[in-house]
Protein backbone atom coordinates (compact mmCIF):
# COMPACT_ATOMS: atom_id res chain seq x y z
CA UNK A 1 0.00 0.00 0.00
CA UNK A 2 1.47 3.62 -1.02
CA UNK A 3 2.74 5.52 1.92
CA UNK A 4 2.89 9.41 2.04
CA UNK A 5 6.20 11.24 1.24
CA UNK A 6 8.21 13.64 3.27
CA UNK A 7 10.12 16.35 1.37
CA UNK A 8 13.43 14.52 2.60
CA UNK A 9 13.03 11.55 0.08
CA UNK A 10 11.71 14.36 -2.63
CA UNK A 11 15.12 16.58 -2.10
CA UNK A 12 17.20 13.21 -2.22
CA UNK A 13 15.50 11.70 -5.67
CA UNK A 14 15.55 15.54 -7.38
CA UNK A 15 19.44 15.51 -5.77
CA UNK A 16 20.24 12.49 -7.19
CA UNK A 17 18.39 12.99 -10.66
CA UNK A 18 20.50 16.37 -10.98
CA UNK A 19 23.80 14.58 -9.73
CA UNK A 20 23.21 11.47 -11.39
CA UNK A 21 24.89 9.53 -8.70
CA UNK A 22 24.18 8.98 -4.86
CA UNK A 23 27.59 10.17 -4.39
CA UNK A 24 27.26 13.18 -5.54
CA UNK A 25 23.91 14.13 -4.23
CA UNK A 26 25.14 13.31 -0.97
CA UNK A 27 27.53 16.45 -1.44
CA UNK A 28 24.79 18.33 -2.89
CA UNK A 29 22.67 17.88 0.34
CA UNK A 30 26.01 18.11 2.90
CA UNK A 31 24.56 14.84 4.35
CA UNK A 32 26.03 10.84 3.45
CA UNK A 33 25.85 8.41 0.83
CA UNK A 34 23.62 5.76 2.62
CA UNK A 35 21.32 8.27 3.73
CA UNK A 36 20.71 9.18 0.23
CA UNK A 37 20.30 5.51 -0.28
CA UNK A 38 18.03 4.82 2.11
CA UNK A 39 15.31 7.91 1.30
CA UNK A 40 15.53 6.92 -2.43
CA UNK A 41 14.68 3.39 -1.04
CA UNK A 42 12.20 4.58 1.13
CA UNK A 43 10.47 6.83 -1.89
CA UNK A 44 10.55 3.98 -4.01
CA UNK A 45 8.86 1.94 -0.90
CA UNK A 46 6.21 4.50 -0.50
CA UNK A 47 5.51 5.35 -4.27
CA UNK A 48 5.38 1.64 -5.11
CA UNK A 49 7.07 2.77 -8.05
CA UNK A 50 10.96 1.96 -9.48
CA UNK A 51 12.27 5.04 -10.12
CA UNK A 52 15.60 4.39 -10.82
CA UNK A 53 17.62 0.40 -12.25
CA UNK A 54 21.22 -0.06 -12.19
CA UNK A 55 22.95 0.25 -15.47
CA UNK A 56 26.55 -0.58 -15.80
CA UNK A 57 27.05 0.04 -11.94
CA UNK A 58 25.29 3.36 -12.38
CA UNK A 59 21.80 4.54 -11.41
CA UNK A 60 19.28 5.00 -14.23
CA UNK A 61 16.21 7.13 -14.20
CA UNK A 62 13.06 4.86 -15.13
CA UNK A 63 10.43 6.42 -17.42
CA UNK A 64 8.36 6.69 -13.91
CA UNK A 65 11.44 8.42 -12.74
CA UNK A 66 11.50 11.15 -15.44
CA UNK A 67 8.32 11.52 -15.32
CA UNK A 68 7.93 12.12 -11.37
CA UNK A 69 11.43 14.68 -12.02
CA UNK A 70 9.25 16.66 -13.83
CA UNK A 71 6.82 16.76 -11.18
CA UNK A 72 8.77 17.80 -8.74
CA UNK A 73 10.51 20.64 -10.71
CA UNK A 74 7.42 22.26 -11.40
CA UNK A 75 7.11 22.33 -7.47
CA UNK A 76 10.74 23.43 -6.80
CA UNK A 77 10.07 26.30 -9.12
CA UNK A 78 7.16 27.61 -7.73
CA UNK A 79 9.15 27.45 -4.30
CA UNK A 80 11.76 29.57 -5.71
CA UNK A 81 9.28 31.79 -7.45
CA UNK A 82 8.13 32.12 -4.20
CA UNK A 83 11.55 33.18 -2.36
CA UNK A 84 12.40 35.69 -4.89
CA UNK A 85 8.73 37.20 -4.21
CA UNK A 86 9.64 37.16 -0.56
CA UNK A 87 13.12 38.93 -1.31
CA UNK A 88 11.59 41.56 -3.32
CA UNK A 89 9.18 42.05 -0.31
CA UNK A 90 11.82 42.25 2.18
CA UNK A 91 13.37 44.99 0.55
CA UNK A 92 10.91 46.72 -1.07
CA UNK A 93 7.56 45.81 -0.08
CA UNK A 94 4.96 44.57 -3.12
CA UNK A 95 6.45 47.23 -5.43
CA UNK A 96 3.65 48.89 -5.99
CA UNK A 97 2.28 51.77 -3.90
CA UNK A 98 -1.47 53.01 -4.67
CA UNK A 99 -2.32 56.59 -3.82
CA UNK A 100 -5.11 58.53 -3.71
CA UNK A 101 -5.78 62.19 -3.37
CA UNK A 102 -7.56 65.24 -4.12
CA UNK A 103 -6.62 67.26 -7.30
CA UNK A 104 -5.23 70.51 -5.59
CA UNK A 105 -2.41 67.75 -3.45
CA UNK A 106 -1.66 65.85 -6.68
CA UNK A 107 -0.04 69.14 -8.37
CA UNK A 108 0.78 71.12 -4.73
CA UNK A 109 1.76 68.08 -2.56
CA UNK A 110 2.80 65.13 -4.04
CA UNK A 111 5.21 65.77 -6.33
CA UNK A 112 8.43 66.27 -4.03
CA UNK A 113 7.52 63.56 -1.98
CA UNK A 114 7.36 61.24 -4.98
CA UNK A 115 10.28 62.53 -6.05
CA UNK A 116 12.09 61.60 -2.81
CA UNK A 117 10.26 57.79 -2.37
CA UNK A 118 11.86 57.19 -6.04
CA UNK A 119 15.23 58.02 -4.60
CA UNK A 120 15.19 55.03 -2.88
CA UNK A 121 12.94 52.72 -4.50
CA UNK A 122 13.32 53.39 -7.79
CA UNK A 123 11.61 50.38 -9.45
CA UNK A 124 8.56 50.78 -7.75
CA UNK A 125 5.18 50.56 -9.54
CA UNK A 126 3.28 53.88 -8.16
CA UNK A 127 -0.69 54.63 -9.17
CA UNK A 128 -1.45 58.19 -8.32
CA UNK A 129 -5.59 58.64 -8.56
CA UNK A 130 -7.10 62.47 -7.99
CA UNK A 131 -10.21 62.67 -7.77
CA UNK A 132 -12.79 64.24 -4.77
CA UNK A 133 -12.76 63.28 -1.13
CA UNK A 134 -15.90 61.34 -1.37
CA UNK A 135 -14.35 58.89 -4.53
CA UNK A 136 -11.46 58.58 -2.24
CA UNK A 137 -13.51 57.08 0.76
CA UNK A 138 -15.27 54.61 -2.04
CA UNK A 139 -11.75 53.78 -3.13
CA UNK A 140 -10.40 52.95 0.24
CA UNK A 141 -13.19 51.23 1.12
CA UNK A 142 -12.78 49.00 -1.76
CA UNK A 143 -9.09 48.36 -1.11
CA UNK A 144 -8.14 50.25 -4.29
CA UNK A 145 -5.47 52.66 -2.69
CA UNK A 146 -3.45 51.87 -0.06
CA UNK A 147 -3.35 56.02 0.99
CA UNK A 148 -5.39 58.79 0.49
CA UNK A 149 -5.05 62.47 0.90
CA UNK A 150 -7.47 65.16 0.87
CA UNK A 151 -7.68 68.59 1.89
CA UNK A 152 -11.80 67.56 2.52
CA UNK A 153 -12.77 65.45 5.86
CA UNK A 154 -12.84 61.52 5.80
CA UNK A 155 -16.19 60.34 7.75
CA UNK A 156 -16.24 56.57 6.81
CA UNK A 157 -15.48 54.25 10.29
CA UNK A 158 -13.30 51.81 8.18
CA UNK A 159 -10.62 55.05 7.98
CA UNK A 160 -7.91 56.31 10.04
CA UNK A 161 -7.90 59.98 9.02
CA UNK A 162 -4.93 62.01 10.71
CA UNK A 163 -4.63 65.30 10.13
CA UNK A 164 -0.78 65.89 9.00
CA UNK A 165 -0.69 69.62 8.23
CA UNK A 166 -3.25 72.96 9.20
CA UNK A 167 -2.13 75.84 6.87
CA UNK A 168 -3.76 78.83 6.50
CA UNK A 169 -5.37 79.45 2.62
CA UNK A 170 -4.20 82.18 0.71
CA UNK A 171 -5.52 84.93 -1.67
CA UNK A 172 -4.66 84.58 -4.68
CA UNK A 173 -4.87 87.78 -7.33
CA UNK A 174 -3.87 88.64 -11.33
CA UNK A 175 -0.20 90.02 -11.31
CA UNK A 176 -1.15 93.98 -12.21
CA UNK A 177 -4.19 93.94 -9.25
CA UNK A 178 -4.03 97.04 -7.03
CA UNK A 179 -3.24 94.91 -4.19
CA UNK A 180 0.00 94.35 -5.30
CA UNK A 181 1.95 96.77 -2.58
CA UNK A 182 0.21 94.92 -0.01
CA UNK A 183 1.50 92.97 2.26
CA UNK A 184 -1.55 91.15 3.81
CA UNK A 185 -5.30 91.52 2.22
CA UNK A 186 -7.28 91.37 4.64
CA UNK A 187 -11.20 89.86 3.57
CA UNK A 188 -12.82 93.49 3.47
CA UNK A 189 -10.54 94.63 0.64
CA UNK A 190 -11.91 92.29 -1.23
CA UNK A 191 -15.36 94.16 -1.31
CA UNK A 192 -16.46 94.85 -4.83
CA UNK A 193 -14.02 91.98 -6.37
CA UNK A 194 -15.40 89.52 -8.60
CA UNK A 195 -14.41 86.38 -6.18
CA UNK A 196 -13.97 83.37 -7.62
CA UNK A 197 -14.68 79.88 -5.50
CA UNK A 198 -14.85 75.95 -5.94
CA UNK A 199 -18.06 74.32 -5.25
CA UNK A 200 -20.68 74.74 -2.90
CA UNK A 201 -19.78 71.31 -1.11
CA UNK A 202 -16.00 71.92 -0.67
CA UNK A 203 -15.14 72.52 3.13
CA UNK A 204 -12.77 75.93 1.99
CA UNK A 205 -15.54 77.29 0.12
CA UNK A 206 -18.02 76.39 3.17
CA UNK A 207 -15.34 78.41 5.69
CA UNK A 208 -15.23 81.52 2.92
CA UNK A 209 -19.06 81.93 2.87
CA UNK A 210 -18.49 82.01 6.61
CA UNK A 211 -16.03 84.45 7.04
CA UNK A 212 -17.91 86.50 3.77
CA UNK A 213 -20.76 86.53 5.78
CA UNK A 214 -19.34 87.85 9.32
CA UNK A 215 -17.83 90.52 7.48
CA UNK A 216 -20.73 91.52 6.03
CA UNK A 217 -20.17 90.52 2.15
CA UNK A 218 -22.11 89.06 -0.02
CA UNK A 219 -21.33 84.92 -0.22
CA UNK A 220 -22.54 84.77 -4.33
CA UNK A 221 -19.79 83.53 -6.20
CA UNK A 222 -19.81 84.81 -10.08
CA UNK A 223 -17.78 82.02 -11.34
CA UNK A 224 -17.63 78.54 -9.32
CA UNK A 225 -15.22 75.29 -10.37
CA UNK A 226 -14.92 72.21 -8.99
CA UNK A 227 -11.25 73.02 -8.63
CA UNK A 228 -8.63 74.97 -6.97
CA UNK A 229 -6.78 74.39 -9.94
CA UNK A 230 -9.06 76.21 -12.32
CA UNK A 231 -9.63 78.98 -9.74
CA UNK A 232 -5.68 79.74 -10.18
CA UNK A 233 -5.32 79.78 -13.99
CA UNK A 234 -8.75 82.22 -14.48
CA UNK A 235 -7.41 84.19 -11.37
CA UNK A 236 -3.69 84.57 -13.53
CA UNK A 237 -5.98 85.12 -16.72
CA UNK A 238 -7.38 88.20 -14.48
CA UNK A 239 -11.07 87.17 -14.09
CA UNK A 240 -11.15 87.68 -10.54
CA UNK A 241 -9.51 87.23 -6.86
CA UNK A 242 -9.45 83.81 -5.52
CA UNK A 243 -9.17 82.16 -2.19
CA UNK A 244 -7.18 78.46 -2.45
CA UNK A 245 -4.67 76.38 -0.37
CA UNK A 246 -0.61 77.29 -0.81
CA UNK A 247 -0.03 73.87 -2.44
CA UNK A 248 -1.86 75.26 -5.73
CA UNK A 249 -1.00 78.31 -5.40
CA UNK A 250 2.74 78.06 -5.12
CA UNK A 251 2.54 76.24 -8.80
CA UNK A 252 0.92 79.56 -10.24
CA UNK A 253 4.27 81.24 -8.87
CA UNK A 254 5.14 83.73 -11.27
CA UNK A 255 1.72 83.93 -12.65
CA UNK A 256 -0.33 85.72 -10.19
CA UNK A 257 -0.38 87.44 -6.26
CA UNK A 258 0.20 85.50 -3.77
CA UNK A 259 -1.12 87.30 -0.31
CA UNK A 260 -1.78 85.92 3.20
CA UNK A 261 -5.14 86.03 4.27
CA UNK A 262 -6.51 87.74 7.41
CA UNK A 263 -8.87 86.66 8.91
CA UNK A 264 -6.99 83.22 8.70
CA UNK A 265 -8.74 80.95 6.95
CA UNK A 266 -7.16 76.99 8.07
CA UNK A 267 -7.43 74.04 5.97
CA UNK A 268 -6.58 70.43 6.97
CA UNK A 269 -4.62 68.29 5.08
CA UNK A 270 -5.66 64.76 6.07
CA UNK A 271 -4.45 61.39 5.57
CA UNK A 272 -6.48 58.07 5.46
CA UNK A 273 -6.03 54.45 5.42
CA UNK A 274 -8.37 51.31 6.06
CA UNK A 275 -8.44 49.94 8.87
CA UNK A 276 -8.55 46.59 7.99
CA UNK A 277 -5.40 45.98 5.94
CA UNK A 278 -1.77 47.23 8.07
CA UNK A 279 0.28 49.52 5.77
CA UNK A 280 2.84 48.07 3.34
CA UNK A 281 6.65 48.60 3.72
CA UNK A 282 6.61 50.97 1.03
CA UNK A 283 3.24 52.79 2.41
CA UNK A 284 5.21 53.43 5.83
CA UNK A 285 8.01 54.89 4.05
CA UNK A 286 5.80 57.03 1.62
CA UNK A 287 4.00 58.14 4.92
CA UNK A 288 7.67 59.24 6.57
CA UNK A 289 8.48 61.49 3.92
CA UNK A 290 5.20 62.51 3.35
CA UNK A 291 5.20 63.64 7.28
CA UNK A 292 8.77 65.43 7.23
CA UNK A 293 7.67 66.90 3.73
CA UNK A 294 4.48 68.69 6.04
CA UNK A 295 6.33 69.14 8.85
CA UNK A 296 3.97 66.62 11.13
CA UNK A 297 7.40 64.61 12.28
Amino acid sequence: MARNLNFQQIEAFRAVMQTGTTTRAAVMLNTTQPSISRRISELQNATELTLFDLHHGRLRPTSEGNFLYKAIQQHFAGLQKIESIVAVMRESGTQTLRLGCTPTLGIGLLPGVVREFLKKYPNTHISIQTMSTEQLEGFLHQDLIDLALATGEFNHSDFQPVVIKTTPAVCVLPLDHPLKETDTVELPMLKGERILSISETDELCIKIKEQLVKHGMPDYFSVQTTSSITVCALVAAGIGAGIVTPYIADTFLGQLLIKPLRPAINIDVQMAMSVNTAPSLLTRYFISLLLKKTGAS
